[in-house]
């Protein structure tokens, strides 16, 4: 890692950490120690320590004195909160993006949906979930809502992992894929309310895929966090797999 002076090594160490709890190469309950990240990034200790310190702030890491600091597992409350953020302001935005869209921002969303759809022979679901935050950013910064895109990247620590982890399939990159195109066919109709209905189906969605993601990774998540109906049947399900 190149060292030019203190503060970009440790925004590196930091970015490098970050991406990697969020693309969940670090998964949650991984336990790090300070001088082992310090070993694999070849930087000193304090800026690994920085970026600890930060990764706290953003809900992504525990760190417990004297002991250990371990990657935060992904507490369904907060997800839902996220969720909610999210949703307010992609139907509040849907609304401006309508009334002032063109038909080269029709032809520039269809460009990335053609993309996402490349996607599925190679199953890149990294790949995926960046053209679809990138088909969702393009609408905020064509209405100029800059600060409202801001705000749901800077809310979605839990949200975006379990959103990761929920494209883990090909049919399921399909059905996202397919959401996009309703939401883009009906802003194309200027049809706002058909819009949001679909925008709203396509943030809920990780409700109906939540029972067989704990099912899948029960280690992953806070337990007490997940809705008990929600454990029991993963739980249940568990068991009649064996």
């Amino acid at each position: 890692m190149e060292k030019n002076d203190d503060s970009s090594v440790q925004s590196a160490v930091y970015n490098a950490l970050r991406n990697n709890i969020m693309s969940l190469k670090l998964k949650p309950g991984t336990v790090m120690s300070t001088q082992e990240m310090a070993i694999k990034l070849e930087v000193s200790r304090t800026p690994v320590r920085e970026a600890f310190i930060r990764l706290q702030r953003d809900g992504l890491v525990n760190i417990y004195p004297q002991k250990e600091t371990i990657v935060s597992r992904i507490d369904y409350s907060k997800v839902e909160q996220e969720r909610f953020v999210r949703e307010s302001l992609e139907c509040a935005n849907l609304d401006i993006f309508i009334d002032s869209s063109s038909r080269k921002d029709f032809v520039n969303l269809e460009l990335n949906l053609e993309q996402q759809r490349a996607t599925i022979s190679s199953g890149n679901y990294n790949t995926l979930i960046q053209l679809d935050n990138a088909f969702h950013a393009y609408m905020f910064k064509a209405t100029g809502q800059h600060l409202s895109w801001n705000v749901i990247e800077g809310n979605s620590n839990h949200y975006a992992r379990i959103r990761l982890m929920t494209v883990w399939n090909k049919d399921i990159m399909q059905e996202i894929i397919l959401q996009h195109q309703k939401i883009l066919s009906a802003i194309e109709e200027r049809n706002a309310e058909y819009a949001k209905i679909y925008m709203k189906a396509h943030v809920h969605r990780l409700e109906n895929l939540l029972q067989q993601t704990v099912k899948d990774f029960p280690d992953y998540f806070v337990p007490e966090s997940i809705p008990a109906e929600i454990r029991f049947a993963a739980r249940l399900a568990e068991k009649n797999d064996i």
